[in-house]
């Protein structure tokens, strides 16, 4: 099978493109043949497929000249030029199926409609939820937006609360985006199939009105070498709103072990000004972020926002890690509490920080939560049970489009 595999971004900017890439190996191992589409980004892996890729501008970044702030707008709405170096790949490479994941914005479905007018079968994952929420989060500033305060018009909701990075501008030009498409109907005219990871992210895309034939398939992880349990409380990800890390950074001041916080993002200035009992450990790659969590006692997940399915909770279990996570979102469709981890209340510092001392405090429920937690990868959210469910999804867009 011959696939394009769509996306802003071609690095390892977070849990969307680990999967991505993740998906192509299988893919390419397999015998199938893979080409790739994205923004020309500084920090891009290389691609043999990039001398199609479009010009990145920063969305809001401040850095470009008021013409060039304007182009990037603009393009949130139609890019001619994604569209157009989208035809030339389609051509020469001639896909049975694209598979794309976050195109919104720097992209934007304009490259949809070229596949579409080539009854080429298009396949999206939905990791987040900007299909029904403009700052594709959930969230209202920090507070969970549920149930959501949108309709599918969302210019006047997004903007009073300036739901994106609190900022009314942002605010405005996110959600005309978002309601320019709903209104033009973009997705459901070109996207086959979704593929939502989780039953949480099916079941908000349903409430919202959302009927694209679809399938959930659950991100998967392959197990890892299990190693130490010295190297204390370990949080891995971004350091943006909704991750939970002030909660986190208030419940280690009930802890007496060490407490690291592995990665970056737009909160990290505040959340190190909080910080009196945690390490900040930045910019680690994917292979130190592994080492670290490889070597924790307990590994957290404390978010505050509905996250679909966050693939750090993953791969800490299939290291045979003790999680402690909050029962938000996906997250229970991962973790059953006090069989492969235990889940808090969102936000409950008091609560997290009880968690992690039992688990701290006693060996043989770290052990046992471990045990279980490998095990559960490895029966559910195993590569090849994630690669045949990708195929079968394959197989269905293609015959939509016969």
């Amino acid at each position: 099978m011959r696939v394009v595999v769509a996306n802003k971004f071609w690095y390892g900017r977070g849990g969307l493109e680990r999967v991505m890439f993740d998906e192509i190996g299988m893919l390419e191992r397999a015998g199938h043949h893979v080409a790739h589409f994205s923004t020309r980004h500084p920090d891009n892996v290389a691609s043999p497929w990039q001398e199609h890729f479009v010009e990145y501008l920063e969305l809001g970044g401040g850095r470009l000249a008021p013409s060039r702030s304007a182009l990037a707008a603009c393009r949130m709405f139609v890019n001619r030029e994604a569209a157009r170096k989208f035809a030339g790949l389609l051509a020469e490479f001639r896909p049975d199926v694209v598979h794309v994941h976050g195109v919104h914005r720097h992209l934007s479905p304009s490259i949809l409609f070229e596949a579409s007018a080539r009854r080429i079968p298009v396949v999206q994952t939905v990791h987040d939820y900007h299909h029904i929420c403009p700052n594709g989060e959930l969230l209202v500033k920090t507070a969970v937006c549920e149930p959501r305060r949108c309709g599918r018009i969302w210019l006047g909701p997004c903007v009073r609360h300036a739901c994106v990075k609190g900022s009314v501008g942002k605010s405005v030009l996110a959600a005309a985006e978002t309601a320019f498409q709903s209104v033009r109907r973009a997705y459901e005219r070109t996207i086959s199939r979704f593929v939502y990871p989780s039953r949480f992210i099916e079941g908000r895309m349903a409430e919202a009105g959302w009927d694209v034939p679809h399938d959930v398939l659950p991100n998967a992880v392959a197990l890892g070498a299990e190693s130490g349990r010295d190297g204390g409380v370990v949080y891995a990800g971004r350091l943006a709103p909704g991750k939970g890390v002030d909660v986190l950074l208030e419940a280690a001041n009930g802890l007496d072990c060490p407490v690291a916080v592995a990665g970056e993002g737009p909160e990290e200035s505040r959340l190190r000004g909080l910080a009196t009992r945690a390490r900040f450990v930045a910019r680690l790659n994917a292979v130190e972020t592994g080492a670290l969590m490889s070597n924790a006692t307990v590994v957290v997940v404390p978010s505050t926002y509905p996250e679909n399915a966050p693939l750090s909770l993953l791969e800490a279990m299939a290291l045979g890690k003790p999680v402690v996570a909050s029962a938000v979102g996906g997250i229970p469709e991962i973790v059953t509490d006090g069989v492969d981890g235990l889940l808090v209340p969102p936000g409950d510092a008091a609560a997290l920080s009880a968690a992690l001392r039992c688990v701290i405090e006693d060996r043989g429920l770290a052990d046992a939560l471990g045990r279980d937690a490998r095990r559960k990868v490895r029966d559910r959210f195993d590569p090849e049970r994630h690669y045949r469910g990708l195929i079968e999804v394959y197989g269905k867009a293609v015959e939509s489009c016969a």
